[in-house]
């Protein structure tokens, strides 16, 4: 919440943890998550179906809205990070501040696509996941932990 300006909007792209962390931290911050999960269509409002596999098909009002974009894409793929990206780009606002938690392995992918840089901050995964779980961000991300 420190990455962006007070009603700031942020977008949790496959990232319900976060929207709930958030809004844990902060009932009234404004915070939307795309979501494959149709049960996370319990927030109402704050819910957007989102399908990676159709990185574009998200309301159209969403277009350059975020002030903050945070993504977590459910697969370690070069597929899967290139549409995530694709959606990042599309619904972040100028000037765009990204945030990506993704394994080690799409380091490079995710400096080519979006310019992201890994951050000293090491996201821990709640199934204890087998890859090294990493952050990447395109601004100085951990000044604001």
């Amino acid at each position: 919440l420190n990455a962006i300006k007070e009603g700031g909007k942020i977008a949790c792209v496959s990232a319900p943890t976060l929207y709930r962390a958030i809004k844990s931290i902060n009932k009234d911050a404004i915070a939307t998550v795309f979501e494959f999960d149709k049960r996370f269509a319990m927030y109402g409002e704050d819910f957007i179906f989102y399908d990676y596999k159709s990185p574009l098909s998200v309301p159209k009002v969403c277009r350059e809205g975020f002030d903050l974009v945070f993504a977590d894409p459910p697969f370690l793929s070069e597929e899967c990070l290139t549409k995530t990206a694709v959606t990042m780009k599309y619904i972040s606002k100028e000037p765009k501040k990204l945030v990506l938690c993704s394994g080690s392995v799409m380091e490079e992918l995710a400096g080519r696509l979006l310019n992201l840089k890994l951050c000293k901050f090491k996201p821990e995964h709640e199934n204890n996941l087998a890859n090294e779980f990493c952050c990447y961000a395109n601004f100085d991300f951990d000044s604001c932990l």
